[in-house]
């Protein structure tokens, strides 16, 4: 069965959270924290740079999911950082493909630590239009955000639990 964060497992959420760290971190070359929170009865607000990673859990018959919404100010800092160029150079190719990185890594961070003994198969990343997350949000449930903020963005990470019809 896929892990779904308990506050009464704090060791847990603390490996994700401090994996998630390690990973942005490698990322951008900036430290950064993130905080778990529950999901429920949240808003999932779509971001400019919205990204989805399927997680295929084939004993449960299910895909689950990670979307990692990233603000502009953070697409810029991880693409200058990934491709050595003054924020201000970047063209949106560059972004996209960084954002697209940011979610194959940061989804790892996650599923390393979510799938317990279940065999899980990691697809590729893909950007989503805001119809597309909003379709993600309403047909899945999410259990985790993993949410880390500057002054001047917002980075989450959502953990979804998607079933097969």
């Amino acid at each position: 069965m896929l892990w779904i964060p308990d506050p009464l497992q704090p060791y847990q959420v603390e490996l994700v959270r401090a994996s998630l760290g390690q990973s942005w971190q490698f990322l951008a070359g900036e430290s950064r924290g993130f905080d778990y929170t529950s999901a429920e009865g949240r808003a999932l607000d779509y971001t400019e740079f919205s990204y989805f990673m399927p997680l295929d859990v084939a004993a449960e018959n299910r895909t689950a999911g990670v979307a990692v919404l990233i603000e502009r100010p953070d697409a810029l800092a991880v693409a200058a950082h990934m491709f050595g160029q003054a924020p201000d150079t970047l063209p949106e190719a560059d972004l996209r493909d960084a954002c697209s990185e940011v979610c194959n890594v940061l989804s790892d961070s996650i599923a390393l630590h979510i799938s317990g003994d279940a065999d899980m198969t990691i697809g590729l990343p893909f950007a989503v239009s805001a119809s597309e997350f909003a379709h993600i949000t309403t047909r899945s449930t999410a259990s985790a955000i993993y949410c880390s903020h500057t002054p001047l963005a917002r980075l989450q990470v959502i953990v979804f639990h998607i079933l097969h019809t």
